[in-house]
């Protein structure tokens, strides 16, 4: 089975590196948006051959922002450019694979005329408060730097309460909006969103050859339309693609959808979410029912794990 892994770096070449080694079954491609932010040099330095391909296109992506959503795009425009065929799996540079890929190729021929995303109504995924989904739906995210987090939600400014007006005109005062952000909310229109019902949902998704095709075409004939809502919504890359797929279906009953491959663990009480997985979560991980990835983890806090998991590619 023809795999294309599109794949969204930041960081530790070296893991990169080990990931794509992992991954690498003589029947795959890989396509790398690295950050560009981050020197591209020692990732180009050890990660070679016709079947990598990093892409020229490269945003300075943000958490939370659009542009994590742009960088994906990219890497679906350079895998179509390349007529790749088969699956095509959006990973992190710091996902892995958590079963052999002999598995993951036997599960795929079984299963390909579906695609994986995990998502529910925006309404009701995960654990937002309803600000949070209102914020989402009808104000407008502003970042005001790259830093993780260093966002606002705001309302337009003159379809705001007296009290959200305050609060935007302190922040212009503080200088924690910029003038040029001040005048997109001054002058913003209540938000029209593309969809009667939006969908969220995890990031990582698989889609079939037809699905992958039926949808980027959606996405540049209705591109202008799409990025002026969602260029303004808070993490959009988990309602983007979830919401275009959903609503496809209306128009394309051949669309069938299963849970995403990737396991990523949300729930744990007492650490940093996601969790970072280490060698005790061995058993966590290969227990997963049609799982074959996960994220996240870290070679610079422990490499162990990645070695118990190599050795299932070599059963």
């Amino acid at each position: 089975m023809q795999k294309n892994y599109l794949i969204l770096a930041h960081r530790n070449p070296e893991q990169l590196c080990r990931m794509i080694k992992a991954l690498d079954d003589g029947n795959s491609k890989f396509f790398i948006h690295l950050d560009a932010k981050t020197p591209i040099e020692p990732f180009t330095s050890q990660l070679q051959g016709e079947h990598i391909v990093f892409i020229p296109e490269r945003e300075r992506c943000v958490w939370g922002g659009f542009s994590i959503v742009i960088a994906t795009i990219y890497l679906m425009e350079a895998a179509a450019k390349a007529h790749s065929k088969g699956f095509f799996i959006l990973m992190s540079g710091q996902d892995y694979p958590i079963k052999p890929i002999t598995e993951l190729d036997a599960f795929l021929q079984k299963n390909k005329e579906y695609d994986f995303m995990s998502f529910l109504p925006l309404e009701v995924w995960g654990n937002w408060s309803s600000k949070m989904v209102k914020d989402k739906l009808k104000h407008y995210q502003i970042l005001h730097s790259e830093r993780r987090g260093n966002s606002d939600c705001y309302p337009p400014f003159f379809r705001s309460s007296i009290g959200q007006k305050i609060t935007i005109l302190w922040h212009l005062l503080k200088r924690r909006i910029s003038k040029k952000n001040f005048k997109i909310i001054y002058r913003a229109q209540e938000r029209k969103a593309p969809f009667i019902q939006q969908y969220a949902g995890s990031q990582w998704w698989a889609f079939c050859e037809k699905t992958f095709y039926t949808l980027l075409t959606y996405i540049q004939e209705n591109r202008q339309i799409l990025d002026d809502y969602f260029q303004y919504t808070s993490c959009p890359d988990e309602i983007y693609f979830q919401s275009i797929l959903v609503n496809l279906q209306t128009t394309h009953k051949d669309i069938k959808i299963k849970p995403s491959l990737t396991y990523v663990n949300w729930e744990r009480e007492g650490v940093e979410l996601p969790v970072l997985f280490k060698e005790d979560d061995f058993e966590e991980l290969t227990s997963q029912k049609e799982k074959f990835f996960a994220r996240k983890f870290d070679t610079k806090v422990d490499t162990t794990i990645l070695d118990k998991l190599d050795n299932l590619q070599i059963k």
